[in-house]
C-alpha cells in the first residue's frame, strides 16, 4: 500500500509564521491591536498565544484561542519552520 505524502511544504521562518498568524488574529473583531504576542517554536513547529497587560481586558479570550488554533493547524500543514 502506498502513502501519499503530498507536495513538499514551502519553508517559511518562526517569525514570519508567527506575523501570519497575529496578521489572521487581528482581522477577528475583538482582538486587541497591543499586547498580543505569538510566538513559534520547535521541530515540528508548534505556536503560542499570549496576551499581556498592554491588551486589557480582552472579553473574547476563549473565542480568538480557537481561531488561532485553526490557524496554526492549517499553516502547520501547509509550511515547515526555520526555528
Amino acid at each position: 500500500m502506498e502513502t501519499t505524502t503530498g507536495p513538499p511544504k514551502e519553508t517559511k521562518t518562526a517569525e514570519e509564521l508567527a506575523s501570519m498568524i497575529l496578521a489572521d488574529l487581528r482581522q477577528v473583531e475583538g482582538c486587541p491591536k497591543k499586547g498580543v504576542t505569538v510566538i513559534v517554536y520547535g521541530i515540528p513547529w508548534k505556536a503560542l498565544l499570549m496576551f499581556g497587560a498592554a491588551a486589557g481586558p480582552v472579553r473574547n479570550k476563549a473565542e480568538l484561542q480557537r481561531f488561532f488554533e485553526i490557524i496554526t493547524e492549517r499553516l502547520q500543514r501547509l509550511y515547515e519552520a526555520i526555528v
